[in-house]
């Protein structure tokens, strides 16, 4: 198994936000909050707008994506991958998505890449 670091930047009123996790290949993973280490649904509890985004950022493995997930586990926005290893990191980008309590922030991946 192979551990990726994931990253995203997220513009939400008005204010960047990072969220990251070393993510397992194969596997679904939340990303949390830099700073607290709380998932998205608990940074932004009382609702919020995610107007843009930078990222997101993966390395040494196969995405699937980045998804916010909706209290029903639904997606509500797929969040487009950058491999740094193939690319470079891209300009900020706008969203228009609306965040609340118990949404998740996940990546998922098959198995590693060579």
């Amino acid at each position: 198994m192979t551990n990726s670091h994931v990253s995203i930047e997220l513009h939400v009123n008005g204010q960047p936000f990072i969220f990251n996790v070393d993510a397992t290949d194969g596997s679904e993973t939340q990303l949390t909050n830099l700073v607290s280490g709380r998932s998205i649904g608990d940074t932004f509890s009382s609702g919020a707008v995610i107007t843009h985004a930078r990222g997101a950022y993966l390395e040494n493995y196969a995405p699937l994506g980045v998804l916010l997930l909706n209290e029903q586990g639904n997606v509500a926005y797929s969040f487009p991958v950058t491999r740094l290893e193939n690319q470079n990191a891209g300009p900020i980008y706008p969203v228009g998505v609306n965040v609340a309590l118990n949404y998740q922030l996940v990546v998922t991946s098959s198995a590693s890449l060579a």
